[in-house]
């Protein structure tokens, strides 16, 4: 089983995942486990989380909180072949959405995948969805009728390997409780609604933030973010010509602006950076 994939590709594939759990927010899952399933489905999920989680906390070097985020984020999902997953990230949602993932990559095909874990699932007897973009991306999930808790695995093609990504959390209340922007910092003339992920490493905080972009006004980003960030003593870092994208610095912290073109739409991407 292949283990490499970068720290953007796993940004990447986490961006992409939330997006997978957001598309499901609202979907009116059909069927229900019946009282007989009940008891089989526990049983059979339990004894695959067990083995997965047993697996997977093996490995040397984990802390306290990635064993904890792992175990989270496969509770209800069974274990794929040899795979040993890792600690993506926890609760990077917001306190009023709970959510841990973990994630790790292998060599079969996305729609292999997919199939195995939906497989597993209707034969566990649970009311399952599953979407495919293309060939090679997609998602299989389900959601628990009692915690309305969604369990969701997103498949991404990186190179010649999959990128697989399993959560578990209540995310229906970012639909009126979405995370707050980080203090500070504002979307400009154009921006549409905000997906605010956080993360908490080595004493600071990283913030990441996705926005559908008027692509009339992707062109004035670097003009805006100068407006508004050089009066809160940031400076410019570096930046490309004639594009928009552009650091900024302001001590040991660090804000990222940049725009993804898609078609005849836009996206605007913000990273932020600072000692908490």
């Amino acid at each position: 089983m292949a283990q490499g994939l970068s720290p953007l590709s796993r940004a990447g594939l986490l961006l992409f995942s939330v997006a997978v759990v957001g598309a499901l927010i609202g979907f009116a899952w059909e069927g229900e486990v019946h009282d007989r399933e009940a008891a089989r489905l526990e049983a059979v999920m339990t004894r695959a989380t067990d083995e997965q989680n047993a697996s997977s906390l093996r490995a040397p070097g984990l802390s306290e909180a990635e064993r904890n985020t792992i175990q989270r984020a496969t509770q209800g999902l069974p274990p794929y072949k040899d795979a040993v997953p890792q600690a993506l990230a926890s609760d990077f949602l917001g306190p009023n959405a709970p959510m841990a993932a973990a994630w790790f990559v292998t060599e079969d095909p996305p729609q292999e995948v997919l199939d195995f874990y939906q497989g597993t699932l209707l034969d566990a007897g649970l009311p399952t969805y599953r979407y495919s973009y293309n060939a090679n991306a997609g998602y299989v999930g389900y959601m628990e009728p009692d915690t309305e808790e969604m369990h969701t695995v997103s498949v991404l093609l990186q190179g010649e390997q999959t990128a697989v990504f399993v959560s578990a959390g209540k995310v229906a209340n970012l639909v009126d409780n979405p995370a707050p922007m980080p203090s500070g910092v504002t979307l400009p003339p154009g921006a549409g609604k905000p997906m605010v992920l956080s993360f908490r490493q080595e004493g600071r905080t990283r913030y990441v933030i996705t926005a559908e972009l008027a692509p009339e006004h992707a062109d004035g980003l670097v003009p805006f973010y100068r407006g508004a960030l050089e009066p809160q003593g940031w400076v410019v870092d570096d930046g490309v010509p004639g594009s928009s994208q552009v650091s900024f610095r302001r001590g040991t912290s660090r804000f990222d602006v940049a725009v993804q073109r898609e078609g005849a739409a836009a996206r605007l991407h913000l990273t932020l950076e600072q000692q908490e």
